[in-house]
């Protein structure tokens, strides 16, 4: 059996948006301080920074391979914790913090709930067989997830309101394309889903009964009923079609006109 998923939460564990281990995060908070000089607390590099380091005869080659790793660290983007020496006591700086994964040390940041460092994205792909249009939409959703759970709700809906439309009906009111497919046979399981999805959405958009705002985790469902509904309505059919496919083609015509 599959090791259970843990979205990254606020929870003592949960799968490290770095490495993707399961592991315990450590929480820091944050410090400010500041200097009464025009000095800029950005990391600003040079281009030739490698090159510049290693003519720096000053340095010996340990000191040197320290100052590049550092260097690269931050022109990758990255967000580190110095060395204690280096860095002196100040304010606290009120809802942010840090946490910092048990397995691979690297850190994520957080404010209200949310983190806003890495630019995760959600564990789940679409399912393949969705059209490419879907695929985007579905993408961008997970994108957006932690940052903005309603905005990611709106973008599920809208993937659902592309695969009816993919499927023959109008793709204008998702609510009639719904009803279309159920008079058509459609599963009751998969109407549900389509439901769930349709409305939620709806609610993330429009006021009404259930606040999104900060709900990653019903959010994060959507994602799996989108991919439940695509198996269900193009992948398993497209599948049952190739192995009719494959009959030969004598048999096919005696059930073409068995059925005639």
């Amino acid at each position: 059996m599959a090791p259970k998923y843990v979205p990254p939460g606020l929870e003592e564990s949960f799968n490290c948006p770095h490495c993707g281990a399961l592991s315990h995060q450590t929480w820091f908070k944050v410090l400010i301080s500041g200097s009464r000089d025009n000095s800029t607390p950005l990391q600003l590099i040079r281009d030739d920074y490698v090159e510049f380091i290693e003519s720096d005869m000053s340095r010996n080659d340990e000191q040197k391979q320290e100052s590049i790793d550092f260097l690269k660290k931050i022109e990758n983007g990255k967000m580190f914790s110095g060395n204690s020496s280096e860095d002196s006591y100040g304010r606290a700086f009120h809802n942010l913090a840090i946490a910092q994964c048990f397995s691979c040390k690297d850190h994520s940041i957080w404010t209200s709930g949310r983190m806003i460092y890495p630019d995760y994205e959600n564990e789940i792909q679409p399912n393949s067989d969705l059209p490419d249009e879907v695929k985007l939409d579905f993408l961008e959703a997970a994108k957006i997830l932690n940052t903005s759970p309603r905005g990611s709700s709106a973008l599920l809906r809208l993937c659902i309101q592309k695969i009816c439309k993919h499927l023959g009906e109008k793709g204008k009111n998702i609510n009639d394309d719904i009803a279309s497919l159920v008079k058509k046979g459609l599963d009751a399981r998969v109407q549900k889903a389509l439901d769930v999805v349709r409305v939620i959405g709806n609610e993330a958009v429009h006021p009404g009964q259930i606040d999104l705002r900060d709900d990653t985790e019903t959010a994060s469902k959507l994602f799996r009923l989108v991919n439940m509904v695509a198996d269900a309505m193009i992948t398993q059919p497209n599948s049952v079609d190739e192995l009719f496919q494959s009959l030969p083609e004598s048999k096919r015509k005696e059930i073409a006109k068995r059925d005639a």
